[in-house]
């Protein structure tokens, strides 16, 4: 019979093979108790990447949608803050103006118009307002501020009613002017509404207010009127001036139900934008567990071999350690 040997050298470089391979395999078992998942991917799906690689990219599309409804939520509540301003403001200055067309005295008429020329700035101040350093209400020019700033619309009014004798070519003289491509749609400085934002798989939402919207407009437009008052306009006629009060208390109160159907249509923006982002955080969580149990081992199974294992290396110690004491005295 043929007898095979091994070397001393050959027997060293074995053990010292299997001890290095005991070692990783230790390790490799240690951290897979440790995390519950299996610490290589590729030995462990057989190579078959496909479901894993879905996952991830499901993943990674979701987090860009988390993205951009957080964006959208923070930039739409901020919008909804300076439209609830603006209709708040306008609001209360009509009704005042309104009680106060027939029974107030010249005085109070100029203080009124005081108050006008404060709101006007304020509500103009509201629709120039920046998240960050994107405009509200600038469309797609959002580096822009969209309006003037109220000293330089009243300026510009002032020269739109000049020569207007009676409260009636007033009245017609600012409509017209709102209302034409070369008037408060010249003095804006934005852009066209802003384009759709994919929220969700397959779900688009359209944040298409701007400063240019007619409720917008025509709130301006209210507010601008009476302030025109503290300019001068029709002085020492305090019967027309007190019609223009009551003009300007009719076109605020007018135009409530369109600033609550502003406001109510962006609100209605803001639930489809939640509702996204809530399905995309529930979809999130779905795709993260099903790539935890595609990764996942048996936790039993893993420290059986973990213990297996280090009895095998303890082993291997004993054995290294009776040969290394072994000499040809003793074999003799």
């Amino acid at each position: 019979m043929t007898m095979l040997s091994v070397g001393d050298l050959a027997q060293s470089f074995l053990m010292a093979r299997q001890n290095v391979a005991l070692k990783t395999e230790l390790q490799r078992l240690s951290n897979e108790v440790t995390t519950g998942v299996a610490n290589d991917t590729a030995r462990h799906l057989a190579g078959d990447f496909g479901p894993l690689a879905g996952i991830n990219a499901s993943l990674a599309r979701l987090t860009g949608y988390k993205s951009v409804t957080t964006e959208a939520a923070l930039f739409t509540e901020a919008m909804q803050s300076a439209l609830s301003l603006v209709d708040d403001m306008a609001s209360t200055l009509g009704q005042s103006l309104l009680a106060g067309a027939t029974t107030s005295t010249a005085a109070r008429i100029d203080a009124m118009a005081a108050e006008a020329v404060q709101k006007l700035e304020t509500a103009l101040s509201a629709l120039n307002t920046r998240l960050g350093d994107r405009s509200l209400f600038a469309g797609t020019a959002t580096t822009t501020t969209p309006l003037p700033d109220g000293e330089t619309l009243l300026t510009t009014l002032q020269s739109v009613v000049v020569g207007a004798q009676t409260v009636g070519d007033i009245d017609m003289a600012l409509t017209n002017w709102f209302a034409a491509p070369d008037g408060f749609a010249g003095l804006y400085r934005g852009g066209p509404p802003l384009a759709t934002l994919t929220v969700a798989p397959g779900e688009t939402v359209r944040v298409d207010i701007t400063a240019r919207d007619p409720a917008i407009r025509d709130t301006l437009q209210g507010l601008a009127m009476a302030a025109l008052l503290d300019r001068g306009l029709l002085v020492g006629q305090p019967s027309a001036r007190a019609e223009v009060v009551r003009r300007s208390g009719d076109i605020l109160i007018g135009s409530q139900t369109s600033r609550a159907h502003l406001t109510a249509q962006l609100g209605t923006t803001q639930a489809r934008i939640d509702s996204a982002a809530q399905r995309n955080t529930a979809e999130t969580s779905a795709l993260n567990i099903a790539r935890a149990n595609l990764l996942s081992v048996d936790g039993y199974e893993t420290a059986s071999r973990l213990l297996q294992t280090q009895t095998q290396l303890e082993t291997l110690y004993a054995l290294t350690s009776r040969m290394s004491r072994l000499n040809l005295v003793d074999y003799l």
